[in-house]
């Protein structure tokens, strides 16, 4: 019988009231005795919270519940033996056998003579672990590596309320000074940027937003901020605040816009190249077609440079070139563009002319007879003097359906006629001139037949390790005409590709590629196999299908089967692109960017689509050992490719400088003849199995 019952017996009135204060309490209520620590007695709250019944407490010591220890709990004793309240923290162990956090108070009171201690306990465990957690994520966010904002979502110019360290680093400016303000002080200047409209309508519709966008440092230095701003909400859904998570990416930036550089300008005169020229000329092709106005292509080689080059030094040959392309800029319209093809020669795209063709063939002479007069005027460079002419050819467009690349082969020939007729001239391209496009049509019915006799071939070409172990496979196609001769794809390809051919052609080399794919890992030499994917068989709504048909057929292992496509194929339609992708990707197929650096290459799509690999072009492997341009291109591609955790084949690797310019950089994988041509896939095959 506990103590508070012995009390209800004797004074039952005043006792009862007592009683039910006691075990009703819902704190933790006890009795102990400071002469031996036993516990008197426990309330409702304190059983339950212990977890034992109040007849085994009652026989039980206090030491037994404090962990504390024994001597430590008796020093206290001596507190509340002087009438002393006191307060104290500890641990309970419970009848489960876990740990609690209490805190304790302590009051002395007499007991009908008797001195014990009335102790009222609270269980804090969860509130302490709570702040815990708060004081975790409190210095979480001082440690983040990137700089972090949070902004009040409930004011209405949403100021800042909390920045951490790294932002203050990464920025310059100090918690103190930024905590009221609006971020937008971050744009200084820069407040038009299309990217801020894009992070008010996610603010806006309370939403997650990243952006990549130029912000300033306290010191005014500009750099590439990469945010991602997401909204905290509260228990009722309600957006409380909005975070902001911010990184310098300045550098990886850089590196995008020299690989642009690179990849799209002539390192000489700064001008377009060849790439961004033809890219350039589709687009205005399309335009023109829409909207019937015509444009022009005008080829220029400045005549008899060759001479002058070998007889005065490079050096001032580049120096006369560097000349001529301020010039031709100087004597074109802004809207209108120059480019380098290479060697001594430019080329003019004139958009936009008229929608009347004889107004549109009279502008293009009037742009001519400027452009002869600039460039026919003397040339000074250091003391000496020289007089330039130049052979031109001129093509208008549209007239049908000619690509980019057909216009510039049409002013090429138109140029080469002027060349023939005694150089300093201009020659317009003529309907006579349309021997390539008979070939070309002549392809096209060969291809249709080649396609129903099954004419084609696959060959592979090894992919090999820097210790020269073959890790992979590119599978090329190959075509045997009907008179037995080997057709260059070069030749019938784009026939292919405008023909819609290059579907079927596209599912034939795959099937091939998934059966060489199911034979080496059978036989025990699995090795990974890339297929190139054209863009329109890539478009094919049904082409995820078609590969997991042909999967199934084969049995090919699909986490063997790379799916090589280019930039041009992602940049089409961004989000389709990524939702295919990932559908392929949980058939295990892995993907690469061919060419890489050639197309449109952004560190945008990068960090979006689920690749694997990039393949450097061998346009840029080729100089890449000798050319400082070419060389810093293919060190800026294995950066980026580190930085997204890629892996990178370098193709066209034909020498030694090749290969030990690479493997210098780190570049792990290579495909070239130095390792080997591309053979028939059965010859491949065979010879792998041997080895």
């Amino acid at each position: 019988m506990g103590i508070i019952s012995e009390l209800q017996d004797r004074r039952s009135g005043e006792s009862d009231i007592l009683l039910q204060i006691f075990n009703q309490s819902p704190a933790i209520e006890y009795l102990l005795d400071p002469e031996n620590g036993q516990i008197v007695d426990a309330n409702d709250a304190a059983c339950k919270f212990w977890g034992f019944p109040r007849q085994k407490i009652q026989t039980m010591r206090i030491w037994e519940i404090n962990t504390s220890g024994r001597k430590k709990i008796e020093e206290q004793f001596t507190e509340t033996k002087n009438g002393i309240s006191y307060f104290y923290q500890c641990q309970h162990r419970i009848a489960s056998g876990e740990f609690r956090d209490v805190e304790v108070y302590v009051n002395p009171i007499n007991v009908q003579g008797r001195t014990l201690n009335l102790i009222i306990a609270h269980d804090v465990t969860d509130r302490r672990r709570t702040e815990e957690s708060l004081h975790l994520a409190q210095r979480a966010l001082a440690a983040a590596p990137v700089g972090i904002l949070i902004a009040d979502a409930q004011q209405p110019d949403l100021p800042i309320i909390y920045a951490n360290p790294t932002f203050e680093q990464l920025t310059g400016y100090s918690q103190a000074e930024v905590l009221g303000r609006n971020c937008r002080f971050l744009q200084g200047p820069q407040r038009d940027q299309p990217e801020i409209q894009q992070v008010r309508t996610a603010l806006k519709e309370g939403r997650i937003c990243e952006v990549t966008l130029r912000n300033f440092k306290k010191d005014g230095t500009m750099f590439w901020n990469q945010l991602h701003i997401a909204p905290v909400r509260n228990d009722a859904g309600t957006i409380t605040h909005f975070i902001g998570a911010q990184k310098d990416v300045s550098s990886y930036v850089a590196a995008n816009a020299r690989i642009d550089q690179l990849a799209f300008y002539d390192a000489l005169t700064e001008l377009p190249n060849r790439r961004l020229f033809l890219d350039r000329l589709a687009n205005c092709v399309s335009i023109a077609q829409r909207n019937n106005v015509f444009g022009a292509v005008v080829f220029i080689d400045l005549d008899n440079f060759k001479n002058l080059n070998d007889a005065e030094g490079h050096e001032i040959g580049d120096e006369l070139l560097r000349e001529m392309a301020q010039r031709l800029r100087q004597a074109l319209r802004q809207e209108d563009t120059v480019s380098r093809l290479g060697g001594d020669e430019f080329v003019l795209l004139l958009p936009a002319l008229s929608d009347d063709s004889d107004i549109s063939a009279h502008m293009v002479q009037t742009a001519i007879a400027r452009i002869q007069k600039t460039i026919c005027e003397p040339v000074v460079i250091g003391t000496l003097q020289h007089q330039i002419a130049a052979s031109i050819g001129v093509t208008l467009f549209p007239k049908g359906a000619e690509s980019a690349s057909d216009l510039l082969k049409q002013a090429d020939t138109a140029m080469y006629r002027a060349k023939a007729a005694g150089r300093n001239s201009v020659c317009y391209f003529e309907p006579t001139m349309q021997a390539a496009v008979s070939a070309r049509l002549n392809i096209e019915h060969d291809l249709r037949d080649a396609m129903e006799r099954q004419d084609f071939r696959m060959f592979l070409q090894g992919q090999v390790d820097a210790a020269g172990t073959v890790i992979g496979a590119e599978a090329l196609i190959r075509w045997h005409n009907k008179e037995g001769g080997l057709i260059s794809p070069m030749a019938f390809i784009p026939v292919a590709e405008d023909t819609g051919l290059i579907v079927p052609m596209g599912e034939w080399m795959l099937r091939q590629a998934c059966r060489a794919i199911k034979q080496l890992e059978d036989a025990g030499r699995p090795i990974r196999i890339a297929v190139n994917v054209s863009p329109r068989q890539f478009r094919k709504t049904d082409f995820r299908d078609r590969v997991a048909e042909i999967l199934r057929e084969t049995g090919a292992n699909g986490n063997l089967l790379t799916l090589e496509i280019t930039e041009a194929v992602v940049f089409d339609n961004l989000n389709e692109a990524i939702s295919k992708m990932r559908e392929l990707k949980k058939l295990g197929v892995h993907f690469s960017i061919d060419d890489f650096g050639t197309g449109y290459s952004s560190l945008a799509y990068l960090k979006k689509l689920p690749l694997t690999e990039l393949k450097i072009d061998k346009s840029f492997i080729q100089d890449a050992p000798t050319d400082m341009n070419d060389a810093s291109l293919v060190e800026a591609i294995l950066a980026v490719a580190s930085h997204h955790g890629l892996q990178v084949v370098a193709e066209g690797v034909e020498t030694p400088q090749h290969v030990e310019f690479l493997k210098e950089r780190g570049c792990p994988l290579f495909q070239g003849y130095y390792f080997g041509r591309p053979v028939p896939g059965e010859e491949f095959v065979n010879q792998l199995l041997k080895t």
